[in-house]
């Protein structure tokens, strides 16, 4: 076994927990992107990958940090929560007795080196166009700030100016409302949902809730882990033919420095 299957088994093993935690207390998410190409795919990881994503809308989002706060072994697993623990906006779900140094983490406290599964959120996007496209910027700017809290450094010149640009967010009140605004979208009923502080682009960030649909369960390595109902679509519309694999030279991961398994 290698290094990175190894990782892909930890990070596996986890997964099954939230599962069965989000079975119990039911809890409906998808696999992400990549994680979800590899449910299709591969029925499992992408060989190379060496994380796994999981999204789910902000109700299941705000009951699933309820849960795992009260309900998941605190000796065996450390709750990173989005804008919390740490300054961006989605969270993860740590493996104690285990250290993964990544890129960026060496501001991270002890606690927040284990090994993770990423949680992130879907929120309620407007019917408008415009008004969507507005709320779609607005959070990519309050993403800059977030990654100027992490201390993130981008080698792109545009993504450095954006993150300088973002500093008058440092004005608490001036980021709550626009937060407030960005969020109260998830009081009305809407056609769409989106993917808001995440890489993609707005055509692909946004999608109508029908594509995400009831969660699907799927083979995955040895076990069965869901994605969107309408999985073509989704990964159509994010990737376009994600059945072809990419150039040799794109095979590999973007996560994994070092790691120590320690039990596991």
């Amino acid at each position: 076994m290698t290094e990175l299957q190894h990782l892909q088994k930890v990070i596996l093993y986890i997964a099954k927990d939230i599962d069965r935690l989000c079975r119990e207390n039911g809890i409906e998410y998808y696999l992400l992107g990549g994680s979800c190409i590899g449910a299709i795919r591969h029925k499992g990881f992408i060989p190379w990958d060496d994380d796994m994503d999981i999204i789910m809308t902000r109700p299941n989002y705000d009951k699933f940090l309820k849960v795992v706060r009260t309900k998941l072994d605190p000796d065996k697993y450390f709750v990173q929560e989005g804008l919390k623990d740490w300054p961006l906006n989605f969270s993860k779900i740590r493996l104690k007795g285990t250290t993964l140094h990544e890129p960026e983490d060496e501001y991270a406290s002890p606690e927040m080196h284990g090994i993770y599964l990423d949680v992130f959120c879907l929120d309620n996007v407007p019917d408008s166009n415009l008004i969507a496209r507005v709320q779609y910027i607005l959070a990519k700017y309050d993403l800059c700030y977030q990654l100027s809290q992490r201390k993130y450094k981008s080698a792109s010149l545009s993504k450095k100016l954006m993150i300088a640009l973002s500093f008058p967010l440092r004005i608490r009140k001036l980021r709550s409302c626009l937060m407030k605004w960005i969020n109260s979208f998830n009081k009305q009923d809407t056609k769409r949902i989106g993917f808001l502080y995440g890489r993609t682009r707005f055509r692909n960030a946004i999608m109508p809730r029908s594509i995400y649909g009831c969660p699907k369960y799927v083979e995955f390595e040895d076990t069965s882990l869901p994605v969107p109902e309408h999985y073509h679509e989704y990964l159509t519309r994010m990737f376009g033919n994600y059945m072809q694999l990419p150039p040799v030279s794109d095979r590999q991961g973007w996560h994994l420095l070092s790691v120590d398994f320690g039990k596991y």
